[in-house]
């Protein structure tokens, strides 16, 4: 692909009610399930902090109405069946249930101590058969449409946190750009809920038609765009009509 490649995969490997009810004490067995498992981290946390940090940082200016959860998904882009999953915080010392909802998402709390010990998000699967990505929401915006604002932030968040993947060639352009979600020439890709007949960028009477691919589960984003501001909704027509 033309457009950085790295950037597609960022965006597309890996779109949210935090569970009220807490999950329960997991037993020793299911604790022996989950470490005898080869190379089950998702993602250090120290790592996953980074994206905290950025949301910190910016979701007031970019999307001030917004939550931000982290969600499960499948290899092959769909969405995680949560029943048997099992994911927590844990390093030597520290082990912190994250339970699942429904959708499969769940929020990272921040936790000194977690990062003091170095701890990982572990899941009791193999971390290839997942992906994760952040999915941040504002309220009121429709079913069938993402707020620009919010993609934004998403990518500024999983950037953060996956910077050690990004060449540093791409690195290096990215600071006279301003940062990795703006280069030039680069394609951001995102997954649809479910496949699309079409997505039109809209910010009041105007309104641009967007690219999309693998068979219309992906559209590109135009992040980069600044004529078009947070508030734009990228808004879908489903290929079944719903």
């Amino acid at each position: 692909m033309k457009p950085l490649s790295i950037m597609a995969v960022l965006l597309t490997m890996a779109a949210p009610t935090f569970a009220q009810d807490a999950a329960p004490q997991e037993a020793p067995a299911e604790q022996v399930q989950v470490s005898s498992i080869k190379d089950p981290e998702l993602q250090p946390y120290r790592h996953m902090v980074r994206g905290l940090d950025v949301w910190d940082e910016k979701h007031a200016r970019m999307a001030p109405q917004a939550s931000l959860r982290f969600e499960l998904w499948t290899r092959d882009g769909k969405m995680a069946n949560p029943e048997g999953l099992q994911l927590r915080l844990a390093g030597n010392t520290v082990d912190i249930a994250l339970p699942l909802d429904k959708d499969a998402t769940f929020v990272l709390p921040r936790s000194q101590e977690a990062l003091a010990d170095n701890a990982d998000l572990l899941l009791n699967r193999k971390k290839d058969q997942f992906r994760w990505r952040p999915r941040i929401n504002t309220p009121g915006v429709p079913a069938n449409a993402r707020r620009l604002g919010d993609l934004r932030l998403e990518c500024e968040v999983r950037a953060a946190v996956r910077k050690e993947e990004i060449p540093l060639m791409y690195r290096a352009g990215a600071v006279a750009a301003g940062g990795i979600c703006n280069l030039p020439m680069t394609a951001y890709l995102y997954r649809a809920p479910q496949r699309l007949l079409s997505a039109v960028v809209v910010s009041g009477d105007r309104k641009s038609g967007l690219p999309l691919r693998d068979n219309g589960h992906v559209f590109q984003a135009p992040l980069r765009d600044k004529s078009w501001d947070n508030d734009a909704l990228v808004v879908y027509t489903f290929a079944d009509g719903q």
